[in-house]
């Protein structure tokens, strides 16, 4: 009779596939299932991440991106969830590693999208404001005035009036 490794792991009852849990592994994942009320298959994946006291739970939970979301849902949402997003597997695939190929494909989908509005929505370029060149002024010739008039007027000359 075989293992079937994937029923352990997605159980919690064992690390990965091939991979038993250790000692101080298996007695922090009962610890935590004790402790919170919850399934080995539902602490497993904290233990998995190197979570092994309380402590180390508690700020997991208050830090949500250092455990994978998917690993909440059960298996047969996380297939359909798979069947959503066109990622292939069988029906022998973990629920770890199911979670794991949806987190990546979500991460990889989001990328995606942000580069289509970049593209989508260029951002304005920012132009240099260049001050307009100064005039270089040639000197000037001095402008020719027009003559003035005289301010007296002039003598008559000729004959004298009587």
């Amino acid at each position: 009779m075989l293992i079937d490794w994937g029923k352990l792991v997605s159980q919690g009852r064992a690390k990965a596939q091939g991979v038993s849990w250790t000692d101080e592994e298996m007695q922090a994942l009962v610890l935590l299932c004790k402790t919170f009320g919850k399934r080995m298959s539902e602490m497993a994946g904290y233990v998995r991440q190197g979570i092994l006291t309380v402590e180390d739970y508690n700020k997991a939970q208050s830090n949500p991106g250092a455990v994978n979301p998917y690993l909440k849902l059960t298996k047969e949402d996380l297939m359909k969830k798979a069947q959503e997003l066109d990622i292939p597997v069988s029906p022998d695939v973990t629920k770890e590693i199911l979670a794991d190929l949806i987190l990546e494909k979500k991460k990889k989908l989001a990328v995606e999208a942000r580069a289509k509005q970049a593209v989508a929505k260029p951002e304005p370029k920012v132009e240099e404001k260049v001050a307009p060149k100064a005039k270089v002024e040639k000197p000037k010739a001095p402008a020719k005035k027009p003559a003035t008039e005289p301010k007296a007027k002039p003598a008559k000359t000729g004959k004298a009036k009587k």
